[in-house]
């Protein structure tokens, strides 16, 4: 139930897209709402909402607002080159100059990951996210020129891009550099990770029941 919820809101946005005759502002008013749903229904299902749903659901108000008021797709078009750079940007951040863990800021929970292989995920990590931007910011603004079509079908490549292409490239980036990552550890840093990554899990997609904040400080302890 919980993963449906989570992706509700992509679903809704890719479904009302196709059947209004590819009117994207019928999709971002169908994306607000079933997010609204979503933080609801993660309410009712768990008690509380996370801190990565709220975050993730004013960041959509601030570019889906504009978008309906002002009736211009482009500010929701915006939006992923925009947060992609904000969390490259957070990353960084973060690390070199707060000297605070992303993972902690987001999860509540401290990682078993040592500081240097730390600070190359976080490097690797901010470069991708900084070239994802880039590449929203040509597929919904330059496809017509680079691919000599016309602005709906660029449009059309934008949303399908947008529903599951950025997904698909997001999950296979962050696979790889968790296995780097995972290999760079020790057997006991191993095991407090696997914990970390299974409460964070059942945060978002499981039964709710632990909270992936109470993690043991034993257990999450940089070693």
């Amino acid at each position: 139930m919980k993963l449906l919820l989570n992706i509700l809101p992509a679903i809704c946005f890719f479904l009302t897209y196709k059947f209004s005759d590819h009117n994207l502002i019928y999709a971002t008013i169908a994306v607000v709402i079933s997010s609204v749903i979503t933080l609801g229904g993660s309410w009712f299902l768990q008690g509380k909402i996370t801190r990565i749903q709220i975050v993730v659901i004013l960041v959509l108000f601030i570019f889906a607002i504009p978008t309906i008021l002002v009736k211009d797709p482009d500010f929701i078009k915006w939006k992923v080159s925009v947060v992609n750079s904000v969390i490259a940007v957070a990353i960084l951040l973060c690390q070199f100059v707060f000297k605070k863990d992303i993972i902690e800021a987001l999860t509540g929970c401290k990682t078993p990951i040592p500081e240097s292989v730390l600070k190359k995920a976080a490097v690797a990590t901010a470069v991708y996210f900084l070239l994802c931007a880039c590449l929203n910011y040509v597929i919904a603004f330059r496809l017509p020129e680079i691919m000599n079509i016309n602005s709906d079908e660029a449009e059309n490549l934008w949303v399908n891009y947008k529903t599951y292409g950025n997904g698909i490239l997001n999950t296979v980036f962050m696979i790889g550099v968790f296995g780097w990552v995972y290999s760079q550890l020790t057997d006991q840093q191993k095991t407090a990770l696997e914990k970390l990554v299974a409460d964070v899990k059942d945060e978002h997609i499981g039964s709710g029941k632990k909270n992936a904040g109470e993690c043991s400080s034993e257990e999450s302890d940089k070693q």
